[in-house]
């Protein structure tokens, strides 16, 4: 029986929880937030999962301290201002094969290598949950834009630039292996507004990303309306456009005369994803989430130019990213 924690009973980890509900293995399932409240809205999302015949076993505990070890495979889904000293304990207390981190990992610049170090100390390999690389049909794209350079362009309404750019910086290194870029914030709006989490803050406008390939991209937030995310990727052999809430695709090619064909690309939401993941960690000790230290480099290269563009136009000055 595989032992797995999820740390962080919130939304995201209560979908993390779902998703392991699907899992073929036998799993130890420990849960641990403080929150009884937010135990209590994970156990009931996790009952809601038909589990077919799963033998798992889960406990909801409100203490770290009362976890058994050791751990196959931990999830940390807590916010980024608290995740590197939650990481530390859990790995100081018993022995941990896999981490999957959620992003943004966590809100200074120092912990990024000191967690390096750390995890290399304690033996642990660790991913960060950046998914777009391993859903379908994202994933298919490597292939048609292989060794091209390519235009990433992402738009809609409150979608969460500060707190989502990261998938789809990692998304285009996926597909260009190119992890090196600078950020351009000219064009954000000077307007800091708080996040939905409390504590946090949100942008909004347009940021550019230039990658050392010669590869681009602009995202742009509005911050206002319904407007859909949508998601534009064009090279000189390959161009779609992608209706995400839709789950459809539209995709022009040379041997399409550029003529556009529609084609159904469904998302996977996180209730249906972690147990893949949890699946070939089990069975290959590897999966398709981003390493560790690829995405911490590309945490670095966005929230810096962030964290300055924030205090720039900010009367409070941070210390720290205060994005999660």
């Amino acid at each position: 029986m595989a032992n797995i924690c999820v740390i962080g009973a919130g939304n995201i980890g209560s979908r993390h929880l779902q998703a392991l509900a699907k899992n073929s293995e036998e799993l130890l399932i420990q849960v641990i937030d403080p929150s009884a409240d937010s135990l209590l809205t994970a156990k009931t999302r996790y009952e809601e999962i038909d589990k077919g015949k799963s033998k798992n076993q889960v406990v909801y505990l409100q203490d770290l301290n009362k976890i058994e070890g050791p751990l196959d495979i931990a999830i940390i889904a807590t916010t980024s201002n608290i995740r590197y000293a939650i990481a530390r304990q859990l790995l100081d207390k018993v022995p941990v094969k896999y981490i999957i981190f959620e992003k943004i990992l966590f809100d200074q610049s120092e912990q990024y290598g000191k967690m390096a170090e750390f995890l290399a100390q304690k033996k642990c390999r660790a991913w960060v949950n950046c998914p777009r690389r391993m859903i379908p049909f994202y994933k298919s794209l490597k292939d048609s834009v292989r060794n091209t350079k390519i235009q990433y362009a992402v738009s809609g309404s409150q979608w969460g630039l500060a707190c989502n750019t990261i998938h789809y910086i990692d998304h285009l290194s996926y597909l260009t292996d190119c992890y090196d870029f600078e950020v351009i914030t000219d064009h954000l709006d000077t307007a800091i507004i708080e996040s939905r989490r409390k504590g946090f803050l949100e942008l909004t406008g347009t940021l550019f990303v230039y990658f050392k390939d010669g590869s681009f991209s602009s995202l742009a937030c509005y911050p206002a309306g319904n407007a859909p995310s949508v998601v534009q990727i064009s090279s000189d052999r390959y161009r779609s456009l992608t209706l995400e809430t839709e789950g459809k695709s539209y995709i022009s090619t040379p041997a399409s005369n550029w003529q556009w064909k529609l084609k159904e690309t469904p998302m996977l939401y996180q209730s249906s994803m972690t147990n893949l993941v949890v699946s070939a960690l089990v069975k290959d000790g590897s999966c398709d989430l981003t390493p560790f230290d690829l995405s911490a480099k590309l945490h670095l290269q966005l929230l810096k130019p962030l964290l300055e563009f924030v205090n720039m136009h900010s009367k409070t000055k941070y210390k720290n990213f205060p994005f999660t």
